[in-house]
């Protein structure tokens, strides 16, 4: 007597269920969804009486005789060999939605771990015994910037219209509504700095200063920094902006860096306690996007997609967060994250040196 081979089970991505011991999909490449199960039509039953769904105890009714029709295992009947499982692209994640306005509350600097110290020199033994002296800035707020660098053909010079200093922000201070420069097309909320430079870089220490009025209202709008490099897909100039909140009562701000091929380096303060987002168009992830150590260790990753990769530097569990944000958007660059300051190293000393000779 020979028994005909049973036939293995198809399935396809509309499927309900899935074999005992077929490979379960990890949350981090199938999204946790709850599926319906199927119901035939005819299942809820006919108005018309004339057709009967057979049901197990016609099944059992049946002949013995009768030809045994090769269809799938049940359920419950484990195989084998493994089943493929489809792999299903996960949702891109939902932008989080933001108030422009937010309470002022205390920022604390994280503890960093201390730097090792570096070889010095014999004669600047005297020079560090003496306490730095903290420069003295001139306040601004709601500066707009725009420098464009024009090529030309055969021109042996490296200039480039960039854009470096240190802007004092003080998001307190009132300026006359004649001093301002006129708002851009398509644009409602004035910026506290705006930085743009077309085919050049920016290199900029931006300090956040200022207190807020003892009789001050309790929601204040954030501080909005905007840094973009824009111009040719050809400029590889780099953006390096450096945040510094020397008060420790501030307002929370959000930072957004704008770049096309360019590489990109973003400096938090310590006090930095938000969102970071970094956008990276074309790349691997994991070569495009560097953090420090010293940042990596107060970094908790919240999602990520083939473009997009979300952290938060600070403590979780607060039940209400109105804390700093901070996104970062380049399309063939790289990008790194670390911390201001003298609690880290800055790591673009060296490629400064390269990118003095591109004209920066």
């Amino acid at each position: 007597m020979s028994t005909e081979p049973v036939p293995p089970p198809t399935y396809s991505f509309s499927g309900d269920t899935s074999p005992r011991n077929s490979p379960s999909p990890s949350e981090d490449l199938v999204s946790a969804q709850s599926h319906s199960s199927s119901v035939p039509a005819d299942a809820e039953g006919n108005s018309d009486g004339d057709q009967h769904t057979p049901n197990i105890v016609d099944a059992a009714l049946q002949p013995q005789d009768a030809p045994i029709t090769p269809g799938p295992p049940p359920p419950d009947q484990c195989y084998l060999y493994a089943l493929p499982f489809p792999q299903r692209r996960p949702p891109s994640p939902t932008p989080l939605a933001v108030s422009s306005q937010a309470r002022i509350s205390a920022f604390p600097d994280h503890k960093l771990a201390p730097v090792a110290p570096r070889l010095r020199l014999a004669t600047g033994a005297a020079s560090s015994s003496t306490p730095a002296t903290q420069p003295k800035f001139n306040p601004t707020n709601y500066v707009a910037v725009f420098r464009k660098t024009h090529k030309r053909a055969f021109s042996l010079s490296r200039f480039s219209a960039s854009i470096k200093g240190t802007f004092a922000v003080d998001p307190f201070l009132e300026i006359p509504a004649p001093l301002l420069a006129p708002l851009a097309p398509g644009e409602t909320t004035r910026k506290n700095l705006l930085l743009t430079v077309e085919n050049g870089g920016i290199d900029v220490d931006v300090h956040l200063i200022g207190e807020p009025a003892p009789a001050a209202a309790a929601l204040v709008a954030r501080t909005e920094l905007h840094l973009e490099l824009s111009g040719a897909p050809d400029n590889a100039f780099p953006l390096i902006a450096k945040i510094h909140t020397p008060t420790l009562r501030r307002p929370p701000f959000r930072v957004a860096l704008v770049s096309a091929n360019g590489f990109v380096s973003l400096h938090l303060p310590p006090s930095f306690h938000g969102l970071l987002t970094l956008h990276v168009g074309a790349g691997d992830l994991n070569t495009r996007i560097t953090l420090s150590a010293a940042l990596g260790a107060h970094a908790t990753i919240l999602s990520e997609d083939s473009t997009v990769r979300a952290y938060f530097i600070g403590a979780l569990g607060t039940a209400r967060w109105e804390g700093d944000l901070a996104e970062v958007r380049v399309e063939r660059g790289r990008v790194r994250v670390q911390f201001s300051g003298g609690g880290e190293r800055d790591l673009d000393g060296l490629r400064r040196v390269g990118w003095g000779l591109m004209g920066f």
